[in-house]
């Protein structure tokens, strides 16, 4: 199943161990998303922003 989460703020969101497997984060806000173990085999991300928290 395809998801598409572009453009939304997903800042803090934890993916630990999801299928997303060609998801859409095209111009998503990534900062701190947990994307552990995650399998993101064909998943865009352009333009996403994106960062570590630290």
């Amino acid at each position: 199943m395809l998801s598409d989460f572009s453009g939304q703020n997903l800042q803090g969101r934890s993916f630990k161990g999801q299928n997303l497997t060609g998801a859409n984060f095209n111009h998503a806000d990534l900062r701190g998303v947990d994307f552990t173990n995650a399998l993101l085999k064909g998943a865009t991300f352009s333009h996403a922003r994106s960062g570590l928290r630290y």
